[in-house]
């Protein structure tokens, strides 16, 4: 009976926002270089067995302006960009830095004819800096400190809470901001959405982090009670001591609305829509189960869901901070 009862909650919370049907994949990885993807033609980006993102040497290069070269018979990479020069060599994990001889943690790969480097070795070799988000499995390199703004054929770039946002490449023809950049948004705000107990009381606390003008943030929350029903907070609730704001940052006293001893679990849905449509192209899911187990087993779950059946859903599962949000 629980579980049927779970998942009418869970049908329930997700109504507020969008119904979808749901697949199972996994994010691939993904390299930004100056706030432009690198699009990798055949081989692609993969984590090696030390932990380190192995990419393609020459797309990566290239986009940071550089020069490779390549020695068949002694199997070196050469990379140039101006007065830097990063000499490697297949295989081996001695590397050198303008005449310099470091060491890395992995080695150079040779696959599918193709010259694997760990990219962050080579990148701030070149006096790049090198950002990863485990969230959505994406590198992020950037030089001299500031991403340069595309043509105007491209669109501008502006920047959110330090996440970037093209107009041009970030939206569909309907206004829906796309999976991708979707994603980015929807993690920066889980991650900064918590249950916390102060003074005795119990609160949610949350930040939403800005974003562009035409769009607005949905969330709803529902909290799931052992002796049955749920309590729902949402941001499109009409019940004012259940209704959570849905811009800057907000305090909310649980408080005599629930009994904490009585709660069986959460599920946490957010959406970034745009204002005009009320639609979005896919949405952040969380489930957190304290007593018992979901439907399939699991006591939780962090996962994005497009709103086409037709693309996979992306699991964030494994790195998404669940002792972080739940601190009741």
């Amino acid at each position: 009976m629980k579980k049927i009862a779970f998942i009418l909650v869970l049908i329930t919370v997700v109504s507020t926002i969008l119904t979808v049907n749901i697949f199972a994949a996994k994010i691939p990885l993904r390299v930004v270089v100056n706030g432009s993807r690198i699009n990798f033609p055949d081989a692609q980006p993969f984590i090696d067995e030390n932990g380190r993102t192995q990419v393609p040497v020459r797309f990566v290069s290239e986009a940071l302006g550089a020069d490779v070269g390549w020695d068949g018979k002694t199997k070196t990479v050469t990379i140039e960009q101006g007065k830097n020069k990063i000499s490697l060599v297949v295989g081996k994990s001695e590397y050198t830095v303008n005449g310099k001889t470091m060491e890395m943690d992995t080695t150079v790969l040779l696959l599918e004819d193709r010259t694997f480097v760990p990219v962050r070795f080579v990148s701030e070799g070149l006096g790049a800096n090198v950002e990863w988000n485990a969230s959505i499995r994406t590198v992020y390199i950037t030089t001299g400190g500031t991403v340069p703004t595309p043509t105007p054929e491209e669109g501008e770039v502006r920047y959110y809470d330090g996440i970037a946002f093209n107009p041009a490449t970030d939206v569909d023809e309907f206004g829906r901001m796309t999976i991708e950049k979707s994603q980015e948004f929807l993690l920066k705000m889980a991650d900064q959405l918590s249950f916390v107990k102060e003074n005795g009381k119990y609160y949610i606390i949350g930040e939403y982090p800005e974003i562009p003008e035409e769009f607005e943030w949905a969330v709803g929350i529902g909290i799931i009670l052992k002796s049955g029903g749920v309590r729902n907070f949402s941001t499109g609730t009409a019940r004012k001591d259940y209704l959570i704001p849905r811009e800057g940052s907000f305090k909310k006293d649980t408080t005599g609305l629930i009994d904490i001893n009585d709660i069986e679990g959460f599920n946490i849905v957010i959406a970034v829509q745009n204002k005009e449509i009320k639609r979005d192209l896919g949405r952040l899911s969380i489930s957190y189960i304290i007593h018992g187990t979901f439907y399939d087993g699991t006591t939780k779950r962090a996962v994005f869901i497009p709103e086409s059946g037709a693309i996979s859903r992306i699991s964030y599962t494994d790195t998404f901070n669940f002792e972080k949000m739940f601190r009741w």
